[in-house]
């Protein structure tokens, strides 16, 4: 299995969400579908906002 398919699962499990027939928590589906949409950015599948993080910034000389 994946990495990317366990951190989904993990997610999903931290959200209470299942995979029945039964109403599910919208917040918590949205919430899942926005991780889903970052990992997919983060993979280069999809277009998406660049964002600077620690590692874009510029190191202290003595590191």
């Amino acid at each position: 299995m994946d990495a990317l398919a366990l951190l989904l699962a993990r997610e999903a499990r931290t959200l209470n969400l299942t995979a029945q027939d039964e109403p599910q928590d919208a917040e918590a589906l949205q919430t899942l579908a926005y991780r889903v949409l970052e990992e997919l950015h983060a993979l280069g599948l999809i277009e998406g906002i660049e964002s600077l993080d620690c590692w874009a910034a510029p190191r202290r000389p003595r590191h």
